[in-house]
């Protein structure tokens, strides 16, 4: 479905978004969440939270974010994934 212009006279919120992304809002916010995390995760990080003891600990601690959200996400994770977790 694709996104109407909203120079419409008639326009209206409900056709702002596909249908699909509506009904499957907490999917689509946990795919946009997983990839931002795994965009962190590969930086060169200067520090970490203050509740981790080492940075070691921050990025395990990341991982299984990454990997709750993707697992929410997709409903499974890829198999070569999974060693990481």
């Amino acid at each position: 479905m694709k996104r109407q212009n909203k120079s419409n006279k008639n326009w209206s919120h409900k056709h702002d978004y596909p249908e699909e992304e509506i009904w499957q809002t907490g999917h689509l916010i946990a795919q946009l969440i997983a990839t931002r995390l795994r965009a962190f995760r590969s930086y060169d990080k200067h520090g970490y939270s203050g509740n981790f003891s080492s940075m070691e600990k921050w990025n395990k601690a990341l991982d299984k974010m990454i990997y709750a959200f993707e697992l929410y996400a997709h409903g499974t994770i890829a198999p070569e994934e999974q060693e990481a977790f």
